[in-house]
């Protein structure tokens, strides 16, 4: 659990500095991928729910300290998409990608018009049709063209603290067995 945690904190930095270094040099008109939502949910699909919502809450509470005016903004909605995904976590694959990607395409969607509500309708903004088209789509599809391959990135990662958790405890295993 440490471990993950760990990895899972070291992963939201890199994923941060990534999205707000590098991918303002990639931006297309203005639109970048969020590369957050995509950790949001390659741990909501390969761990469940509640990972996936303690992870979606404290990365949106990360970027509401580092981007945004509002405290708790990004963090209720990346929680809730998060919780979301974490439900179809039982059709959980490695070598999938394409239910990951689907995921995040609706994860952004969602998040997208969540924050189209909160900042725009709420304010008398009503032109929904030209954000829709304008900013959600496109930014949807760079998230998810991304997500084909930082997703791969992550349960790589995963993987790997997995792994070192299995050789930990079966070293922890042994040295019980020789004081036995």
């Amino acid at each position: 659990m440490i471990r993950h945690t760990i990895s899972s904190f070291v992963l939201l930095i890199a994923t941060y500095l990534l999205q707000s270094v590098v991918t303002n040099n990639l931006a297309i008109g203005g639109i970048k991928p969020d590369l957050i939502i995509v950790l949001v949910i390659a741990v909501a699909f390969r761990y469940g729910r509640m990972p996936g919502m303690f992870m979606g809450f404290f990365a949106g509470l990360f970027l509401d300290c580092m981007e945004s005016d509002l405290l708790g903004y990004y963090a209720m909605f990346y929680m809730t998409a998060g919780y979301c995904t974490g439900l179809v976590n039982q059709f959980y694959f490695d070598e999938s990608v394409l239910i990951p990607t689907g995921l995040a395409a609706a994860a952004k969607t969602s998040v997208s018009i969540m924050e189209y509500i909160a900042g725009f309708l709420l304010r008398n903004r009503l032109d929904f049709p030209y954000y829709f088209i304008r900013l959600i789509i496109p930014e949807v599809m760079y998230t998810v063209i991304i997500s084909f391959f930082l997703y791969r990135f992550y349960v790589l990662v995963y993987k790997k603290v997995d792994a070192l958790k299995i050789v930990l405890s079966k070293k922890k295993e042994e040295k019980e067995d020789e004081i036995v």
